[in-house]
């Protein structure tokens, strides 16, 4: 066999390959689209919104912000609800719901999941059936929102030289606070962001950020203080540094 021949057996033993895997290709899609069509079983992990408490209460306990859900329907419609880049989540309405509360308490409820299966399903506006969603309880409370008045802790480090103290004030001293009771009972202050002030020679003033605790609202983000350095006339040793560990009560501590 000469060399165009070789090379003609060649080109057509490559369309054959070519032609082979088209059409194994369109098969598989055939085949594909067509168990799209059929009804198939799966599970989807789905985003969950909690909205409308009690007026005047706030939702506390463990609640899932995802929650697993077993469907059934057309290949075709779950695979669409897995492939959405966004899903908005499916929202439980407290102000629709019957409160369950838990024997022998007052201030715990549950939900049983399966109650939420007819809501979710309008809220998806898909035609596959929801037949479980997990957990299947979900635990949670309400507690009183209420507002208190709570000092500013200033978290400030002032170092400066061995003759010299600093005080630290935050003004104002005190801030409004909104948010869970029981929360706010576990809070001697509210903190400000760690600040370090290094080498310090003058009297000065800042403007520091408050850390907000999870779930509870501050009046404003941020407060000014006021370090003001004052002589002192004890020896020290040489090179010492005196140093300021803010808290509510402006201590002043020396190493």
């Amino acid at each position: 066999m000469n060399k165009p021949e070789r090379e003609r057996d060649k080109d057509n033993l490559n369309r054959e390959v070519l032609i082979f895997v088209f059409f194994l290709f369109l098969s598989s899609l055939f085949w594909y689209l067509n168990e799209l069509g059929k009804d198939v079983d799966t599970a989807i992990q789905y985003p969950v919104r909690y909205i409308n408490p009690p007026k005047g209460r706030v939702l506390t306990g463990d609640l899932p912000d995802r929650m697993t859900m077993e469907l059934q329907g057309p290949g075709y419609s779950i695979l669409k609800l897995k492939l959405s880049g966004s899903r908005a989540p499916v929202v439980v309405d407290f102000s629709k719901m019957t409160l369950r509360r838990l024997p022998g308490t007052q201030s715990s409820f549950y939900i049983v999941s399966s109650s939420m299966i007819e809501s979710f399903s309008k809220q998806l506006h898909a035609d596959f059936t929801i037949s479980v969603i997990k957990p299947d309880t979900i635990f949670y409370g309400f507690d009183k929102l209420i507002k208190r008045r709570m000092p500013v802790i200033p978290d400030i480090r002032v170092e400066v030289p061995k003759t010299y103290k600093a005080l630290v004030v935050a003004e104002p001293d005190s801030i409004t606070v909104t948010g869970p009771k029981h929360l706010l009972d576990s809070l001697s202050g509210v903190k400000t962001k760690k600040r370090i002030f290094p080498s310090v020679s003058e009297t000065f003033k800042a403007s520091v950020q408050l850390l907000a605790p999870e779930h509870v609202q501050l009046e404003r983000n941020r407060v000014d203080i006021e370090v003001t350095l004052f002589r002192v006339f004890s020896e020290k040793k040489a090179g010492e540094k005196a140093r300021y560990n803010g808290d509510s009560k402006t201590k002043i501590k020396f190493r």
